[in-house]
């Protein structure tokens, strides 16, 4: 068995056809399709066994509701694939997906290749790419052109933190989903990828946008919710964790600093949210929360170059523990956008 493709299912009953028929209309033969039902609520357990039910490559899991890493994990421990590949149940991808992986595996024997993702949202798509050039890397390359943007560069890029779109060597996939803890809900992938990029030896990264991440706005991962800065901050720990174990001249020369970057990023990530969905009554709370010794190390350490005005006057706002503030000056800023786009 060449490829093993897991899809974690719960809640994407509209969109999960969509999802199955693309990966079983490859023009790759040679693969396995695992569906892990975290107790989905809807019709998608009677959808994945009918499709179950009638091609002998399509595998099921019905497992108690979890996270997603969880369900993730479920779907590696059955897998019988020599390489393995993550789709999300509402998104879906390209015929030539499997095939274009499967030449760039042989052609260069690489432990993790990397396609471009194209987020679909409901009225227009735009793709993203890597932030380092197409091309193999080995391993010396990886530290110096992936490693500086592993988690966030200076000038806020990093590498794409989603697994959708990349497939993965059994072992790297293995040791990503078997050592992330099933706590998290909110960048365990991120944490996978970080893991496996740390042990490639080789990584080829395509500029084909052959995956497609749909955009749901009433997504969980897309609006406001005060769980997120637990789940940050269960990340930032991982992370410190990471730093402490793996030996340094295996991890980024500034993973503190990056580590202080991603974690300044996502509170400025969230007061977007907060802003975008409305939570002024939320305030008192997310002050709170921006209190934790985490948090406020991360803002007073991140060090950023190159990022627009919005962004280094929410930043200093934060610092200031001006948080009234920058959300009001976030507000202004979705207005007058709203007001741009209405003249165009």
């Amino acid at each position: 068995m060449y490829f093993s493709v897991i899809v974690p299912v719960y809640g994407v009953e509209p969109y999960l056809k969509t999802c199955v028929d693309s990966i079983l209309r490859q023009t790759f033969k040679d693969f396995e399709l695992i569906l892990v039902d975290d107790e989905s609520p809807d019709g998608c357990p009677a959808i994945c066994d009918a499709y179950a039910a009638k091609d002998h490559r399509v595998h099921v899991i019905h497992k108690k509701n979890g996270r997603a890493v969880e369900a993730r994990r479920a779907g590696v421990l059955v897998s019988k694939g020599r390489y393995i590949i993550f789709v999300d149940g509402d998104d879906w991808i390209a015929p030539q997906f499997l095939e274009r992986g499967y030449t760039l595996m042989e052609q260069t024997q690489a432990d993790i290749v990397l396609f471009a993702c194209s987020m679909e949202y409901s009225d227009h798509s735009e793709v993203r790419y890597e932030v380092v050039a197409e091309g193999l890397y080995e391993r010396d390359e990886i530290k110096k052109q992936i490693y500086p943007a592993l988690l966030m560069n200076v000038r806020m890029e990093h590498m794409l933190y989603y697994v959708s779109g990349k497939i993965f060597c059994r072992s790297l996939a293995e040791k990503g989903y078997l050592a992330v803890n099933t706590k998290i809900s909110l960048g365990e992938d991120m944490l996978c990828a970080v893991l496996a990029y740390l042990e490639a030896q080789r990584v080829y990264i395509s500029r084909e946008a052959l995956n497609f991440y749909r955009i749901r706005e009433q997504s969980g991962s897309h609006g406001f919710q005060l769980r997120y800065y637990h789940q940050i901050s269960l990340v930032l720990r991982e992370l410190q964790m990471l730093s402490k174990t793996v030996e340094n001249n295996e991890l980024p020369k500034d993973f503190e600093r990056q580590i202080d970057r991603y974690g300044a990023y996502m509170c400025f990530v969230s007061m977007v949210h907060a802003v975008n969905d409305g939570q002024l009554c939320q305030l008192g709370e997310i002050r709170r929360q921006m209190k934790r010794l985490q948090f406020q190390k991360c803002i007073s350490q991140a060090k950023f170059k190159g990022i627009t005005p919005k962004t280094r006057i929410t930043y200093f706002l934060f610092k200031k523990n001006q948080i009234l503030l920058s959300y009001l000056f976030l507000w202004i800023c979705q207005k007058v956008k709203g007001i741009d786009k209405k003249k165009e």
